[in-house]
């Protein structure tokens, strides 16, 4: 007992020292503390997703590599120490080592007399090789490197072979993956994706990395209104941004670097501000604030990227800075279909779209992921508020697997890939897989985040579209209504539009009203599926479909998701109230809704569709039923249509006092559109000042003045 004590106890050291934690199981020293990652504030969930994920370039350990570290304690102890001088000598920071790493420093520990050797800065461009660089593989554009290192920051600069260029995308050891691009052999002289014409790389090549240089995206001034590529390379036939001879090269300052770590925890500050979706359901149901995470998901076929154009578009004339990546289902185009329609709502003049050719290869449509973030950074940087529309997840999702394939592990067989490995990740025994990919995710989604008054004040807000197989969330239990789809049609899901007062006529007159809204419903029910049918002949988006165990994962990463159901173009989306969730909350809620108790509206949904299909009929199922068809109704939406926060607000008025009572959704409807339109013709100054004012509470004397709006 007492030597399995003591083995016991070195493990834990170990996994706490590689991992930056404590070096005891009963606390945490400073020196461990200052070296965990930066945690994000917000939902908590974060206190697993966000906070608590390691680094960039971190490899995972077998059961058998950690006991062989155990043996060789001693030797680490010294060899971490020489790293560290060395470290701090050549004037930079480093991600901490992998385990792989780690182990083979223990195998073979450089001498303590080496230090002083190694305390000589480089002089070269050239630094943090560990012997030999060179190129492993090429596939397209993505050039598979060796013997670079993961503590390389992604987004270096590296030179391959005679001539071509490349930057850093991340690290899979053994194996570094990086994007080549030929500097000036694009559009008006920028820089364009691949190795360039004239020159190759071949296995074999030699490798340099550039020291303190990152690649560049052009400046923010140069990007607003403009269609470009994963490069910044224009694509809507315009001058190349920032000049065809731009620096492509950043330094140490990291001033619109494609990719950088994310803001620490002393950089931020809390969500507290609302961002207006223009989107009814979103805003009443869901809050966005400035600098959340949000995903937004659905079955191919539920207008998902309608709904992030809507999104951009509401934005016009708020002072939101906007930016939409097509990198998925957007991109089969080239996202030329997505430019257009922001052109034709507007929404160009604030907004910068980042896109590929529908051919690109995942590690292009990555660097296009990574280069729409860099794009919002850079508005950031100067204090705006950021909206970024990433449509969709497929560049980080599958990047994350061609880098598995590419890189099978050292202690697999070659090229076979132990799917069911399993390995410590943050105190729990997990898919290796899962947790790389997890860390991989995780790091991305952290550059989301508002920033603290010192460094601007600026936010970066994200809305991820991620597409999943169809059926996916179907078959679960309870009735058809039981997820409670708001916003579409009354009647989409098979239920019957009843009138007011329907349970108070003779049966003689509810037989032939139910029997006449049956044939209404089949002929609409066979429209709607010969839509459907059409459509799916045609959308792009089946090809970029995710399992649902892989956006269940999202959901633990991001602040929250919404769950579309279905789509029209006659009545819009309709979103699950049970499955759509905000977890920043309130917080993040327009000031006039909070006002209203909007968060009233989700619980009498839910109820009114547990009554609909397990309750007794009475008095009081009847009411709710009516209280659910109206609040459907207030927040239907037709795509194209921006809802602005004073109509919202009128709606949600018109609810919450009573004025739609024993209504159907046709009738509420119709009751909020003709107060909306009364006061904008009556009371215009408050309608401009709610708009204008979105975290201010809603005053009485305004409230007084809604009232007056549904006066008879």
């Amino acid at each position: 007992p007492a030597p399995c004590g003591r083995i016991a106890h070195q493990i834990r050291s170990v996994l706490s020292t590689v991992h930056g934690r404590a070096c005891s199981p009963g606390g945490s020293s400073p020196r461990a503390r200052s070296s965990l990652p930066k945690a994000r504030r917000g939902s908590p969930s974060e206190a697993f997703s966000n906070s608590r994920m390691p680094t960039a370039g971190v490899s995972l350990m077998s059961p058998a590599s950690l006991f062989a570290t155990v043996a060789r304690r001693s030797t680490r102890h010294a060899s971490s120490t020489v790293a560290s001088l060395t470290t701090r000598a050549r004037g930079y920071a480093p991600a901490r080592p992998g385990l792989s790493q780690l182990a083979g420093r223990l195998a073979a520990p450089r001498a303590v007399s080496t230090v002083t050797a190694e305390i000589e800065p480089p002089e070269e461009e050239v630094a943090f090789q560990r012997g030999p660089a060179s190129v492993h593989a090429v596939e397209g554009p993505l050039a598979v490197l060796s013997g670079v290192g993961a503590d390389v920051p992604p987004g270096t600069l590296v030179r391959l072979g005679d001539a071509v260029q490349g930057f850093i995308l991340s690290h899979r050891e053994p194996k570094t993956f990086a994007l080549m691009y030929a500097a000036g052999q694009g559009a008006g002289g920028a820089p364009s994706v691949g190795a360039g014409s004239g020159v190759a790389v071949s296995p074999g090549d030699a490798v340099e990395v550039l020291k303190n240089l990152h690649f560049r995206m052009p400046s923010d001034d140069d990007l607003r209104g403009r269609w470009i590529g994963a490069l910044g390379q224009p694509m809507d036939g315009g001058d190349a941004p920032s000049g065809g001879d731009r620096d492509l090269a950043c330094g140490e300052d990291l001033d619109g670097a494609i990719i950088r770590d994310p803001p620490g925890v002393e950089d931020r500050k809390p969500i507290t501000t609302p961002l207006v979706t223009g989107i009814k359901a979103l805003d009443v149901l869901t809050p966005l604030g400035r600098g959340q995470c949000m995903l937004l998901t659905g079955e191919p076929g539920t207008g998902l990227t309608r709904l992030g154009i809507g999104a951009v578009a509401a934005q016009a004339g708020s002072g939101v800075r906007c930016v939409y990546g097509a990198t998925g289902a957007a991109a089969e185009d080239g996202g030329k279909g997505a430019m257009e329609e922001l052109r034709a709502a507007g929404a160009m003049g604030h907004t910068t779209v980042v896109s590929v050719d529908g051919d690109a290869s995942l590690a292009e449509r990555y660097a296009a992921t990574c280069a729409a973030f860099a794009v919002a950074e850079g508005a950031r940087a100067k204090g705006e508020d950021v909206l970024l529309v990433l449509d969709d997840f497929t560049g980080l999702v599958e990047f994350t697997k061609d880098m598995a394939r590419l890189s099978p592990q050292l202690d697999n067989p070659e090229g076979i890939i132990d799917e069911e490995k399993m390995v410590e990740y943050e105190g729990m025994i997990i898919n290796a897989l899962l947790a790389e990919r997890r860390r991989f995710l995780g790091t991305t989604l952290q550059r989301v985040a508002r920033m603290s008054d010192a460094l601007g004040g600026g936010s970066l807000t994200l809305l991820g579209i991620m597409y999943h197989e169809k059926g996916a969330y179907k078959g679960r239990k309870g009735s058809n209504k039981d997820t409670g789809a708001v916003g579409s049609a009354e009647g989409a899901d098979g239920t019957l539009q009843l009138p007011a007062g329907f349970d108070q006529m003779a049966p003689e007159m509810q037989a032939k009203i139910t029997a006449a809204l049956e044939k209404k419903r089949d002929a609409a029910m066979k429209a709607v599926e010969a839509r459907e049918a059409e459509a799916a002949a045609k959308r792009p988006e089946d090809a970029y479909t995710q399992p649902r165990s892989l956006v269940e994962e999202f959901m633990s990463i991001t602040d929250g998701q919404v769950m579309v159901e279905n789509f029209s173009e006659s009545n819009g989306w309709g979103i699950s109230v049970k499955d759509s969730v905000s977890r920043i909350g309130t917080p993040g809620a327009a000031g006039p809704l909070k006002s209203l108790d909007m968060m009233q509206l989700r619980l009498d949904v839910m109820q009114a569709d547990d009554m609909q299909a397990f309750g007794n009929n009475g008095d009081e199922k009847v009411q709710m039923r009516n209280r659910s068809s109206a609040i459907r109704g207030v927040l239907r939406q037709r795509p194209g249509e921006t809802a602005a926060l004073s109509a919202q607000t009128v709606g949600l008025f018109a609810l919450q006092k009573g004025y739609l009572k024993n209504m159907n959704a046709d009738e509420a409807a119709a009751r909020v559109n003709e107060a909306v339109t009364k006061a904008k013709d009556t009371i215009p100054e408050v309608m401009d000042a709610l708009d204008a004012n979105p975290s201010k509470a809603l005053s009485a004397e305004n409230s007084d003045l809604l009232a007056s709006l549904f006066a008879a």
